[in-house]
C-alpha cells in the first residue's frame, strides 16, 4: 500500500478534513492533497508528526511492513502451529487472521499461512465438525482466490493457481481447473543442483550435500504421489495386474527412501480396497495404525545424513511440530474408516471392528 494510500485512510478513519491535517501541521491543504494524490510525499521533518496525527508510527507510513524476509514468515507459521497445537484450531486461526490483517499485502505471508492452516485443517478433523471444518475450508478457498488475483510475485501466484487446481477438482470443475494450468509455466530446470555444485566448489560441502538431500526427499515424494495415481489409474482402466505391479513398486520406493512407514503402507492399502480384499484391507489397516502411532523421524541413512543431523541439532526438550502433528493423525484416520463409505464392505468383520474400536 503506497504512502499516499495510508496517509487517506488513516485520516478518513479518524474523521478528519484535509484542511484540518494540513492546520494541525502547519502546510497548506494543497500540500496533503498532493501528498495524498501520490504526487509529492511528506517531508521527512514531518514524518513523525504526521503520524502521531493519523494515531500510527513511520514504518506503516513508510509500508515498511508490506514486506517480511522468509524468516519472518516461517516464524509467524511456526507461531500459528504452536497456538493451535496448545490452543485449538480456532486459536490458530484467529491468530492467522490476525497476522494477515497486520501485513495485508504480503502475499507470500498470505500463502504461507493459509498453506499452514489447510494442514492444520487436516490433521485436526477429528476435534471440530463438518460444518466447522466447511467454514475454515470456504476461508482458505477465498484467500487463494485472492492471492492469484492480487500477487505480484510469481511464485506466488502460481503456488495459489496450484492449490486451486485441486480444490476445483474436488468440486467436479474440471474446466476451471484447466484454465488454471494453462497459467501455470512449464517446469523449469531445478537450479539446487547448480547450488550444490556452487557450494561445493567453494568448500561448503556440508551445505551442498543438505541441499541435495533435500532435493531427493522432495522428489521422492512427488513419486510416490505419482504412483500412487498411476495405481488407481490402472485399477480404474481394468488393469489389475499392472496396478498390484505398481503398488510394490510404490512400496520398495518409499521403503528404500527412508520415508514415513505410513507412506509405504499407503497404495498396496488403497489397492486391497479397490479390490475389496477384506484380510489385506484389514492387515494393512493395521499397520497403518501402528505406523500413525510413531512420530515420523529423519531416517538416520547415509542419504539424508546432513539434514538428518541439522534436524538433531534444531530439536528442542519440548514436543517437535512433528510429534504434534502424528497425534492428530491417528484419529483423523480412525474417523475416516468409521465414516468413509469405501469402507462398507468391512464393516461386518470382526477384527476390522476391533482395530476401530481400540
Amino acid at each position: 500500500m503506497p504512502i499516499s494510500t495510508v496517509i487517506r485512510e488513516k485520516r478518513r478513519e479518524l474523521g478528519m478534513t484535509q484542511e484540518q491535517v494540513a492546520e494541525r501541521l502547519g502546510v497548506s491543504a494543497s500540500a496533503v492533497n498532493k501528498w495524498e494524490r501520490g504526487n509529492t510525499c511528506p517531508d521527512i521533518m514531518i514524518l513523525l508528526a504526521l503520524a502521531r496525527l493519523l494515531e500510527t508510527d513511520v514504518n506503516t507510513l513508510l509500508c515498511f511492513k508490506e514486506e517480511l524476509t522468509d524468516q519472518e514468515i516461517a516464524a509467524a507459521c511456526e507461531e500459528v502451529v504452536k497456538e493451535a497445537n496448545e490452543n485449538g484450531i480456532d486459536a490458530g486461526s484467529d491468530l492467522a487472521e490476525k497476522k494477515i490483517r497486520e501485513y495485508p499485502n504480503c502475499m507470500k505471508l498470505m500463502y504461507s499461512l493459509n498453506t499452514t492452516l489447510e494442514g492444520l485443517l487436516i490433521l485436526g478433523r477429528a476435534e471440530i465438525t463438518e460444518e466447522e471444518c466447511r467454514r475454515y475450508e470456504e476461508k482458505i478457498f477465498a484467500r487463494y482466490e485472492f492471492i492469484l488475483d492480487h500477487a505480484v510475485e510469481e511464485w506466488t501466484r502460481n503456488s495459489a493457481a496450484y492449490m486451486l487446481v485441486g480444490r476445483y477438482m474436488r468440486q467436479g470443475d474440471c474446466r476451471r481447473a484447466e484454465e488454471l494450468l494453462d497459467l501455470l509455466p512449464q517446469r523449469e530446470a531445478d537450479k539446487r543442483i547448480l547450488q550444490a555444485n556452487v557450494l561445493s566448489e567453494q568448500g561448503k560441502h556440508s551445505e551442498a550435500a543438505r541441499i541435495l538431500e533435500g532435493k531427493i526427499l522432495g522428489d521422492i515424494n512427488e513419486v510416490h504421489i505419482a504412483l500412487f495415481k498411476l495405481m488407481t489409474l490402472a485399477m480404474d482402466e481394468g488393469r489389475e495386474e499392472d496396478a498390484e505391479e505398481i503398488a510394490k513398486i510404490g512400496q520398495k520406493t518409499a521403503e528404500a527412501y527412508g520415508l514415513w512407514g505410513y507412506n509405504s503402507i499407503l497404495i498396496p492399502m488403497e489397492l486391497a480396497v479397490r479390490q475389496q480384499d477384506v484380510r489385506e484391507s484389514v492387515r494393512y489397516i493395521r499397520e497403518m495404525i501402528q505406523a500413525a502411532k510413531k512420530p515420523w523421524t529423519m531416517p538416520d541413512i547415509p542419504l539424508y545424513r546432513h539434514i538428518s543431523q541439522q534436524k538433531k541439532d534444531d530439536q528442542r526438550e519440548d514436543k517437535t511440530e512433528s510429534e504434534h502433528n502424528m497425534e492428530k493423525i491417528l484419529p483423523v484416520l480412525l474417523k475416516e474408516l468409521k465414516t468413509d463409505p469405501r469402507y462398507d464392505f468391512l464393516r461386518g468383520d470382526e477384527e476390522f471392528q476391533e482395530l476401530i474400536g481400540e
